[in-house]
């Protein structure tokens, strides 16, 4: 049985997000990719249209300086061959690609701000970790295979290639890493840890979806097939209580992998409220918490942040309204009192991810990731 089958509600609200998705921008009948001028106006045009909510003074003060010290202290932790990651998530693309983020969310580029140099190096050890069949991983043992690390280095390179206007090297291998998330879907719509068509989970699909967004996002264009299988099977896994199960078969919620889910569904495009009404009343009553037992808390909040603040000022609920500054007040209070002497975040995986998640989530405000930006305006 089919998921349009098992869920009638999923068809029509899939298809109007994808078409809104594939329309955001043209496509380019002599060229996989946008002219730069043309992605950099688009980038300036989302910033110019963010309504951002006011943050207190005192939050502010608070925030900025933890922010520069988690900043320095994860470009000291930077490997000398440019990447990041230590123990066994030492030569890890994926903590490479977290890291390249929070440097740009901070905001950074190749090529500008205080630490572009460290941030190229980054960029630079992405682009050794790329394959010849598209498949960009480095060390991924820890994370159950390279799938994971796939996603977020596409997701990362696509958000470098949108600030620069030569880089020959980016687009040639973001080409290639597109075409490995095509091939490797499964007939669930799906992908997992590894690059087979074979099984599908929400957090490998979802970082995919969000990698595909980035890519659309640099001008490549994107299979609008590939976009509707995954958006079904994402939308598939949400339970009645709002929240969102791991795998296909039946599971309880759970407060990260929801976060997830709802960020890559927002990262579709417009389409039904109502899906995304229930999972963030899922996640009010389900808050995600530093130092909770699955040990995914800043995977969690890194992708709250995201989804929150896509949604901000879109909810029909009025009690909604507004939330995203008290969420944020909420999710900033405990990284402050989580942040450590040195300045890092611990996490399960290692330092580099929890400190990069970290500062992820408290520059969300500066809004300067064009991947977080919406272009639609508050109610």
């Amino acid at each position: 049985m089919t998921i349009r089958r098992r869920h009638a509600a999923i068809a029509s609200f899939l298809a109007s997000l994808v078409i809104a998705w594939l329309s955001a921008t043209p496509a380019m009948p002599q060229s996989d990719v946008a002219p730069p001028e043309n992605r950099q106006s688009a980038e300036s045009d989302a910033a110019t249209a963010i309504d951002q909510e006011p943050i207190d003074d005192a939050l502010r003060a608070a925030t900025e300086p933890a922010v520069a010290r988690g900043l320095a202290w994860l470009v000291a932790a930077q490997q000398p061959d440019g990447s990041w990651g230590s123990g066994p998530f030492r030569g890890s693309a994926a903590v490479t690609a977290q890291a390249v983020m929070a440097v740009i969310a901070a905001g950074n580029t190749p090529a500008s701000g205080r630490h572009a140099e460290p941030l190229a190096r980054g960029v630079d050890a992405l682009v050794a970790c790329a394959g010849g069949d598209g498949l960009i991983a480095g060390n991924e043992q820890a994370a159950h295979g390279p799938m994971y690390a796939h996603a977020f280095a596409t997701t990362a390179l696509a958000e470098a290639y949108g600030e620069t206007t030569d880089d020959e090297r980016l687009e040639t291998i973001l080409q290639a890493a597109r075409g490995l998330i095509d091939r490797m879907q499964n007939d669930e719509g799906g992908w997992r840890y590894q690059p087979v068509r074979r099984d599908a989970d929400l957090s490998v699909t979802a970082a995919m979806l969000v990698a595909l967004r980035a890519l659309r996002n640099s001008g490549f264009e994107v299979s609008e097939a590939t976009v509707t299988r995954a958006g079904e099977y994402l939308a598939g896994l949400q339970n009645p209580d709002g929240g969102f199960r791991y795998l296909a078969a039946s599971g309880p919620s759970g407060s990260p992998r929801t976060a997830a889910a709802a960020f890559a569904l927002l990262l579709a495009g417009q389409g039904d409220d109502e899906p995304f009404e229930r999972a963030f009343a899922w996640l009010d009553d389900h808050p995600v918490k530093l130092g909770s037992s699955d040990g995914y808390a800043m995977y969690g909040l890194s992708y709250e942040a995201a989804a929150r603040w896509r949604w901000r000022g879109r909810s029909r609920d009025p009690r909604r309204r507004g939330g995203w500054a008290a969420w944020y007040r909420s999710a900033a209070t405990q990284l402050l009192a989580g942040q450590r002497p040195d300045g890092s975040w611990a996490d399960p995986s290692c330092p580099e991810y929890g400190t990069a998640a970290a500062i992820s989530v408290l520059c969300m405000p500066r809004g300067l990731v064009p991947l977080f930006q919406t272009s639609e305006p508050a109610p």
